[in-house]
């Protein structure tokens, strides 16, 4: 039996890296932009107010908390797939 040719190594799936990008955009940038309002808004409040309510820093952290795993994922499968177009070049 032949050997397959490891210069011909298989390329990946276009559509699976196309799927990557996609889902990756539409989890990293709601999230990104829900995290961001909340989080800014409740900066800003916190810093305007300075010897005010303290209920600001609850929303700051809890944006944080509830927003970075979301983040997180978006970005991961956004790199992912932007990683995968790298290695296959412009003609996969």
């Amino acid at each position: 039996m032949s050997q397959p040719d490891p210069s011909r190594a298989p390329r990946h799936n276009a559509k699976v890296t196309a799927a990557l990008l996609i889902v990756g955009l539409l989890i990293l940038v709601p999230s990104g932009l829900c995290t961001g309002i909340f989080g800014g808004s409740a900066l800003i409040d916190m810093l305007s107010h300075p010897r005010g309510e303290d209920y600001s820093s609850g929303i700051l952290l809890t944006a944080f908390i509830v927003g970075t795993p979301f983040i997180a994922i978006g970005g991961t499968l956004l790199w992912l797939a932007i990683r995968r177009m790298r290695e296959n070049g412009p003609n996969s």
